[in-house]
């Protein structure tokens, strides 16, 4: 998506006129773009705070500093809360037409679904048993040969694991791993129990983007070490 001009008013008026006509269509469309309440809710509770404090400040006559003070903290979190909500849920949502996202976002909206760059790359994974059960994953993209570090284009690491007997095969396929987990960090430990001691740990990992609509990157081979 492109715009020439920042979506979200800065000017309060338009801010308030605004967030009415955004969340009423949101609301009334939810089921249909695929967004559940539970990201709707908290900020309908900003908006039940922020109308209500817009209404008290604007009566500058009998405003109170305490309650303008109040008004702009508000606004700043509604607006925060307002921006994260609307990258995740509507800015790259495929399910809005074009003419409901011009009403959410304005005339300067441009239609391209294009949020994110494909994943084309394997993540060179560094693994080490560190004791006690611990195991560290230390993940750069292929361009990155100096030190662990994202791929510009993901925001997770997601790897999947089985932990068998020494000698044991590993699954050939990703999905018959039986534990999954993500990371959002290029250097992680995974903690394990020692009780798993000298068993073998397999691995694969990936790079994902969990925004919609959500990017993958391919799985690694198959990397193991003996659980310390």
């Amino acid at each position: 998506m492109t715009r020439t001009i920042d979506w979200l008013p800065t000017q309060i008026k338009a801010f308030r006129d605004k967030q009415d006509v955004y969340f009423a269509l949101v609301v009334a469309n939810k089921v249909a773009w695929g967004i559940p309440d539970a990201a709707i809710a908290p900020l309908l509770v900003l908006q039940t705070e922020f109308v209500g404090l817009y209404n008290i400040i604007k009566d500058r006559e009998k405003r109170t500093a305490a309650q303008v003070a109040d008004f702009h903290g508000c606004h700043q979190r509604y607006a925060k809360a307002w921006r994260l909500f609307h990258k995740e849920w509507v800015a790259f949502n495929p399910a809005i037409s074009k003419q409901d996202m011009v009403i959410l976002v304005g005339k300067n909206y441009t239609h391209k679904h294009s949020p994110h760059p494909a994943i084309d790359d394997i993540p060179l994974v560094g693994l080490r048993a560190k004791g006690g059960g611990d195991i560290e994953f230390r993940c750069r993209p292929t361009k990155d040969t100096k030190k662990e570090s994202m791929h510009p284009a993901a925001n997770f690491v997601e790897f999947r694991f089985a932990i068998l007997e020494v000698g044991d095969i590993p699954p050939a396929d990703a999905e018959d791993y039986p534990k999954k987990d993500f990371s959002s960090r290029a250097k992680f430990t995974l903690k394990l129990s020692t009780r798993f001691t000298g068993k073998r740990f397999f691995t694969i990992v990936r790079w994902v983007n969990i925004h919609r609509p959500r990017q993958e990157g391919h799985w690694t081979e198959p990397m193991s070490v003996v659980i310390a």
